[in-house]
């Protein structure tokens, strides 16, 4: 019998969110948690803990006691912020027990309205050049991977764009044309896309997206290295013991393996990954390597 079947849990198990509530991300938090209920039979809330770039929600778990009963539901941005943040409160890896990737993306798209100017990526560079400083490009918050994203592409692009920053979404301004394009990972947006309110120019990533066939990767396009990956993580606290580590990630493995929770996340454009701890921490360390490589050029920013 393994160390995971003999290891008890608490009761119940708190999802960290630092997100607010109501988005698709938060949606998706919420399917997971009535899913890890059903087949394990523990308790599961998602909390909805907004603000500071995602490091309010971060730093309690970081500080939480490591006995399972408390996760970190959180993007990429986590590592982005430990390379942008001077003073952030916690190591992005090691103040954490990687538990496993849930899912990831495709990438993230450059979306633009449907009814405006631009068709294709060349159209859209080629105007920027002609116009530096007077095109626009809307993120999620200054640092946040949306505005990364956006930075790698101008400076691969070679364009002068105005970043714009928003608190949460800026998906109702960039609809309204209140802003020029945005990146955004697909999944959150396929509602939009598939009602023709906004069209993808392209997309990050190493393969075109299933659920956006006709749209081309950046790296088709001669920009390969706009490539911040979108995927979602769960971390525990730190110093987590084996045998909690074990008996966690045991139940996270049953849940993602669920077909009803893939078909769902499927439908969203996502792919369920499982990846387990040891290879979590290992891709975490690489990717965050990289990130510290290739951020700093971008003269980016954050107030920790």
């Amino acid at each position: 019998m393994s160390s995971a079947a003999t290891t008890d849990l608490p009761e119940m198990m708190r999802i960290v969110m630092p997100f607010p509530a109501g988005g698709a991300l938060d949606g998706m938090t919420r399917i997971f948690a009535d899913t890890y209920q059903k087949v394990t039979g523990r308790q599961c809330i998602v909390d909805n803990k907004p603000g500071a770039a995602t490091t309010i929600g971060a730093s309690e778990v970081s500080r939480a006691k490591p006995d399972g009963s408390v996760v970190l539901w959180t993007t990429g941005g986590h590592l982005t912020n430990g390379v942008l943040m001077k003073k952030l409160p916690y190591h992005p890896i090691d103040g954490f027990t990687p538990l496993s990737m849930v899912y990831s993306t495709y990438g993230f798209a450059l979306l633009h309205r449907t009814n405006g100017p631009f068709n294709t990526l060349a159209e859209f560079v080629a105007a920027a050049k002609k116009q530096p400083g007077k095109l626009s490009y809307a993120s999620a918050g200054n640092g946040n991977t949306t505005h990364v994203v956006g930075a790698l592409f101008a400076k691969q692009a070679g364009i002068d764009l105005i970043h714009v920053p928003y608190k949460g979404t800026p998906l109702t301004d960039l609809i309204s044309g209140v802003v020029d394009v945005s990146f955004i990972a697909p999944s959150s947006v396929m509602q939009y896309i598939e009602a023709k309110k906004i069209k993808a120019l392209a997309i990050t990533g190493t393969q075109r997206a299933e659920t956006l066939p006709t749209v081309p990767t950046f790296a088709e396009l001669g920009m390969p290295d706009i490539d911040i990956p979108a995927w979602i993580g769960m971390l525990a606290p730190p110093k987590m013991p084996p045998q909690v580590l074990a008996a966690l990630y045991e139940g996270v493995a049953k849940t993602l393996a669920d077909p009803g929770f893939k078909e769902k996340m499927f439908a969203f454009g996502n792919k369920v990954s499982g990846m387990p701890p040891d290879r979590f921490k290992a891709y975490l360390e690489k990717e965050f390597a990289r990130y510290q490589r290739i951020l700093p050029p971008l003269g980016i920013e954050m107030d920790s």
